[in-house]
Formats: structure tokens, C-alpha cells, sequence
């Protein structure tokens, strides 16, 4: 029987034992994470340890009712309200993907987050759709543990909406600029008294899209069960299937040094390449079991499984002012099954409280890539005019390329203390240790690359209160990822290393929340594009970036709530196979400031408003010595909603409100990401 067998089966088991009554049913809450917006019931199951949320006060928890106020209809939308994150290559339009204090994931698969506690990208998956999200945790630095694992950068966990025991029904219906109608339900309540509630969230979308000819047609289904038997167990079931249709889209080639120089709704793929599909269905169980004095079980099993299947026809070289295009064809499947398990507790001695955790996870991925190509040639260029662009000539039949089939067996041991050494002096060490074996089959050859290892990472933090308001911390942690596929050598590629530091103070007082971080991180082997070969990735030697981090939460006579970020981020890549040290996507300066008002009308009614503004600075759009920049901009929000009974609320919200002509990120010179104009967008809102 396979570790990950057994980790599952003792999960299992833990939740089907008869439960003894426990001292305490629910933990003493430790959590100083500062919360954006109003925290509802919180599942310790599925979101940051009450020790994380205690020493890492440099994150960030982004609630839902503050996800809706700022119109977050992506995940970059929500991670514009918290310093230091970047946005980064969208793969086609097809996938989430972002940079924490300047380190990025790779090109092709994205930046690792995570959904409920388990990793929900490994290998690939769709962007995220807003309706069955609770809220986000963006938990920074080596304190920003999440059962067991983390980043000196930080790492993005994202809570689903669970069922709650009191009943509530709602449907919001959307319409807006290019064609965008959305339909969305979330119905939940008890089923068997206090003892089982259910919930589930529908939602789908279609759209014109605002770049010409790309549409796109999204569906989500989330069920989800909650069975609480007893005080002392608690068991969660959230399952999820997406469908998301589009048209392959990488954007807008930049032109003679200007990333802005073309239209920004021009498409240079071709239409009749048809939709790129993707599908993702995930299943998780999760729970706790409190078994009296203060020490508690807490485990989980997830399997998740999809697709991407599609043709494209992308941007592959500029020679005058035509774009010659190489067409590819995509089919890629993933199935990924992980567990957990740990045990979390309570010590008091003379020397203060120990709260110590031991845990035991794994997970087995096969991960298949299968590439079809055609390169262009000067004989053959199947190239449109970047300015008039004109589709339907005979598409190439693309070639077998790549036929890779990635399997991973990984088991993860890990442990950690918080020390509460006096009531003002914490302290937390961890230790973690990741047996794994990583093989890559290329099919075509017959060829298998094999590697397997056995790390050990640890980190220490520290927090320390000089008034009942003001605190510092310090963090230092190492950290360890696996990296998917093959280089232009057909080899694939060491893991991926980091280690860094953070100080930070930070202070809290009623109703204001400021925090300070200086950081300083160091990774080798990070994937980028290859500076040789653009259709291949490349690890860089070293990349290290050091920065500061300022955020601020204040609360303004029980009304308004005004939120504000700012960071300073050095990012510089070393490595002699590159020919530049810059690093993709990352701007020097960022920053955003949101306010959000809600108002109560005498008869109960209440009405809200919002106004945002997110800065990016200049940034490297390729990795040449003499790359095209990116140009800084400045992106205006702004939203008003009114409730027109105490069962129907109107919303209208605008992004993008100046109009700002701006690029959101890109891969290459080639490859630009052009931001959406100003849209607008309606909704109503029934309470069922």
C-alpha cells in the first residue's frame, strides 16, 4: 500500500471513529491575520493554521464581501488589494498567473495556488471563476505557512464557499460591455437539522470578448456538504466541475520598441482554429476531529482531473510588418491526487505554551503533454499585416512535437512549534523533509528521464509585541518545488530552490491596521523563456529580488473602509545564458488605493459605494538586452450599489474607468497582453 494510500485511509479513519467528547470543541483563536472586509464562520480545515495567521502579520485575508464591493471578477482583480503581487503571462487567456515579490512561476504552467488547502494548478488549470470563492489568503513570507508548506515570496489559498446551518438563496444576474451576460446562484442551508447543510453555487457566463473574434463561454458547479455530528467532528465535501471556452489569444505584438504601438483589440491567431477547451473537476473531503486536551486531528483527501485541448495559430516572427505565425496544436491532461494529515496541539509548561503540529502529506500526479507544430518558413509564412489583419488562408497541418507523460510520487513530512514564550514574545521553527521521484516519459522516443531526492528545509520566525498595538517579526524559511517539463535538450529540469528573510513591524489599533516588511529572497532554477529558443523554457541560475512592502486597512466611523498598498521591489536575474538581468512582468513600483462606503437607510435599506485605483510601473516585456519595456499606468475603478428592496439590490460597476490603454504583462516582444478598455457592467441581485 502506497504512503498516499495510507495517508487517505487515516483521514478516513479519523472521521469515521466514534468521537469522544472533547474538552474544547473549537481552538483558542490565535489569528491576528489582518482580514479585509468581514470574516465569516471560519473552517479550520481549509484555509491558514491559527499559527499562521498569528506570526505572518505581513498577510493578508481578502473577504468576500470586500471581493464584491471592488467588482473582483478575476483573481488579479482580488490580489490588487494587497502589496507586492504582479500579474504575469496568461497563457493564451487560459490560465491564472502571477509574481509574489517579484518570483514568478513558470511561463507555461503559472504560479502555484492554492484551493481549500491543496495545491489546484499542478500542471495546469482554468482561471478561477469569483462566484465560489469566500475569500483569498495571501499569505506572505516564510510565516505564511500552509499545512506545511511554504514560499519566501508567499503563497495565494483560496477559500470556497462552504454551507452554513441558516438558510439563504440568492441569484445575481450581470450584463455588460462586449456582449457579457452572467447568470449566478448560491443556495444553502440546513439539510438534517444542526447536523448537515448543503450549499451550491452555479454560474455561467458568455461573452463577445473585447478583443475581436475572442469570445468566451464559461460554466462552474460547486456543490458542497458540511456533516457536524458532534462538537468534537466536523467534515467538509466541496466538489467542483468548470467548463471555460475561448478562443486561443496571445494578444498583440509589440512594434519598433512601443508595446503599445497596435490596436489593442486586433487578433493576429486565426478565428477559424475554433475554441480551445478546457475542462477541470475537483473533489476534496477535509476535516477535523478534536480529541480532547487541546489536541485535534485535521486531514483532507482531493483528486482533481482535466483537460486542455485546442489549435491556435501563434505570433512566431515580425519581418517588416508582417507577423509570421506558427501553428500549434494542444492536448494536455492532468490528474492529480493528494492527502493529509496532521495533528495539532497544546502544551502549557513553565516556560510558556507550546502549540506544536506534526503532519504527514502526499500526492501522485500525472501530468500528460501532447504539442503539435508547424513552423513558418520564408516560403511558407502564414503570416498576417499587424495592422490590417485579414483571416482564412490555408491553415499547415501542425506535426507531432512533444509527447511528454509526467509522474510524480511525492510524501511530505513536516513539523513545527509555536512557542509562546511570554504574552509578548512568540517564536515558531519548522522543519519539512519531501521524499520524491519525478519521471518524464517522452513517448515519442521511448526515452525516460528519472529523478528522486530527499530535501530538507526548515524555517524560524519570530514576533515580538513592544506595545498592546505595535509588533515586530522576523522570518527566515527555505523552500523546495518540482518543475514540469522538458527543455529545447529534451531533459528536464532541476527543482526549483529558494531562501529568504523578512522583518517587518506592524500595528493595530481600533479600526487601523499599517504594516511594515522588508524582505530579501534568493532562488535558483526559477523556469523562464528560453533566451535561445522562445518556444522552449529555460531555468535561470539565480534570481534574487529585496524590497519593501507597506499596507494599511482603516475604518472610518463604522462607514467606510479604506484600503491602501504600496512596494518597492528589486528584481534582478543572474545568470550568463541571458541577456539581461531584468525579469519579466515585475515593476519596481506598485500600489492601489480603495475605498469602500456602506450606508443604512432608515427603513433598513442600505447602499454602497466604491472607488479604486491600481498603479503598475515600468516593466521588462522580454528578456533581450535591449527588450521592450512595458509602460507604467494607472487603472480607475469605480461602483455603486442600492438596495431597491430588502430583496433586490442593483449594482453598477465600471473598470477601467479612464480608459487607460495599458499592457497587463507578456511573454515576449511577441506575446503582449493588452489590457481590456473601460467596460461597464449591471446586476441584479434577488434574495430567493
Amino acid at each position: 500500500m502506497s504512503l498516499l494510500t495510507s495517508c487517505a485511509s487515516l483521514c478516513l479513519l479519523a472521521a469515521a471513529t466514534p468521537p469522544a467528547e472533547a474538552d474544547q470543541a473549537e481552538p483558542a483563536m490565535l489569528g491576528e491575520i489582518v482580514v479585509l472586509g468581514s470574516r465569516t464562520a471560519r473552517d479550520a480545515t481549509l484555509g491558514a493554521s491559527a499559527a499562521t495567521e498569528r506570526m505572518s502579520p505581513s498577510s493578508r485575508s481578502v473577504e468576500a464581501d470586500l471581493l464584491q464591493a471592488v467588482g473582483a471578477t478575476r483573481l488579479v482583480d482580488a490580489l490588487e488589494l494587497v502589496s507586492g503581487v504582479s500579474q504575469q503571462n496568461n497563457r493564451g487567456g487560459v490560465m491564472d498567473n502571477f509574481a509574489i515579490r517579484g518570483f514568478l512561476g513558470t511561463p507555461d504552467g503559472g504560479a502555484e495556488y492554492y484551493v481549500d488547502g491543496f495545491l489546484a494548478n499542478r500542471g495546469m488549470a482554468p482561471p478561477r471563476d469569483p462566484a465560489t470563492t469566500e475569500r483569498v489568503e495571501v499569505l506572505k513570507g516564510p510565516a505564511g505557512a500552509l499545512f506545511g508548506d511554504i514560499d519566501p515570496a508567499g503563497r495565494i489559498n483560496l477559500v470556497s464557499k462552504t454551507p452554513q446551518f441558516e438558510t439563504d438563496a440568492r441569484f445575481t444576474a450581470t450584463v455588460g460591455s462586449f456582449g457579457l451576460t452572467r447568470g449566478e446562484l448560491d443556495l444553502t442551508g440546513p439539510l438534517v437539522g444542526e447536523t448537515l447543510a448543503g450549499r451550491i453555487v452555479v454560474a455561467g457566463e458568455t461573452s463577445d470578448g473585447w478583443r475581436d473574434h475572442v469570445f468566451l463561454d464559461r460554466t462552474v458547479v460547486a456543490p458542497s456538504l458540511t456533516w457536524r455530528p458532534s462538537e468534537a467532528l466536523r467534515l467538509t465535501y466541496v466538489g467542483e466541475f468548470t467548463t471555460f471556452d475561448t478562443l486561443f489569444d496571445r494578444g498583440v505584438p509589440g512594434l519598433n520598441g512601443d508595446a503599445l504601438a497596435l490596436r489593442r483589440e486586433n487578433y493576429y491567431g486565426e478565428p477559424g482554429d475554433g475554441t480551445t477547451r478546457f475542462r477541470n473537476e475537483r473533489h476534496q473531503v477535509s476535516g477535523e476531529y478534536w480529541l480532547g486536551d487541546d489536541w485535534s486531528l485535521v486531514g483532507g483527501v482531493a483528486w482533481r482531473g482535466g483537460s486542455l485541448k485546442g489549435l491556435s495559430s501563434d505570433h512566431s516572427r515580425l519581418v517588416g510588418d508582417s507577423l509570421w505565425r506558427q501553428r500549434r496544436g494542444r492536448d494536455f491532461t492532468v490528474d492529480d491526487l493528494s492527502a493529509r494529515l496532521e495533528v495539532r496541539g497544546r502544551i502549557e509548561t513553565g516556560l510558556g505554551v507550546h502549540r506544536p503540529a506534526f503532519g504527514v502529506k502526499a500526492y501522485e500526479l500525472e501530468y500528460g503533454e501532447r504539442w503539435l507544430r508547424r513552423n513558418p518558413s520564408a516560403a511558407a509564412p502564414y503570416a498576417v499585416n499587424v495592422f490590417t489583419p485579414v483571416y482564412g488562408q490555408v491553415a499547415p497541418d501542425p506535426a507531432p512535437f512533444t509527447d511528454n507523460l509526467e509522474t510524480r510520487k511525492v510524501v511530505t513530512f513536516h513539523a513545527e512549534d509555536l512557542w509562546e514564550v511570554t504574552d509578548r514574545l512568540s517564536l515558531i521553527a519548522g522543519l519539512r523533509v519531501d521524499d520524491y521521484t519525478q519521471t518524464i516519459r517522452n513517448n515519442r522516443t521511448g526515452a525516460v528521464g528519472e529523478t528522486s531526492d530527499n530535501p530538507l528545509d526548515g524555517r524560524v520566525g519570530l514576533r515580538y509585541r513592544l506595545t498592546d498595538a505595535l509588533s515586530l517579526h522576523a522570518g527566515w524559511g527555505q523552500s523546495f518545488v518540482l518543475n514540469s517539463g522538458t527543455g529545447r535538450d529534451g531533459n528536464g529540469f532541476a527543482p526549483e530552490s529558494g531562501e529568504g528573510y523578512e522583518l517587518g513591524v506592524s500595528g493595530a489599533w481600533e479600526g487601523v491596521d499599517l504594516a511594515m516588511t522588508l524582505f530579501d529572497i534568493e532562488k535558483t532554477d526559477i523556469l523562464t523563456t528560453d533566451p535561445v529558443d522562445p518556444n522552449y523554457l529555460a531555468p535561470v541560475g539565480k534570481l534574487t529580488t529585496r524590497g519593501v512592502e507597506l499596507d494599511g486597512s482603516v475604518r472610518i466611523a463604522d462607514a467606510w473602509q479604506v484600503i491602501a498598498n504600496y512596494s518597492w521591489t528589486d528584481a534582478e536575474a543572474d545568470d550568463a545564458a541571458f541577456a539581461s538581468d531584468t525579469v519579466l512582468n515585475v515593476p519596481e513600483h506598485s500600489g492601489s488605493l480603495f475605498a469602500v462606503g456602506r450606508f443604512s437607510q432608515p427603513d433598513g435599506r442600505e447602499w454602497s459605494v466604491m472607488a479604486g485605483a491600481a498603479y503598475v510601473g515600468e516593466r521588462a516585456g522580454d528578456l533581450n538586452a535591449n527588450g521592450i519595456r512595458l509602460p507604467a499606468y494607472w487603472k480607475v475603478k469605480a461602483a455603486a450599489d442600492y438596495d431597491l428592496t430588502p430583496n433586490l439590490t442593483a449594482r453598477v460597476e465600471v473598470d477601467n474607468l479612464l480608459d487607460e490603454d495599458y499592457a497587463a504583462s507578456s511573454y515576449s516582444a511577441l506575446w503582449i497582453s493588452r489590457g481590456a478598455p473601460r467596460s461597464v457592467r449591471a446586476s441584479l441581485t434577488v434574495k430567493l
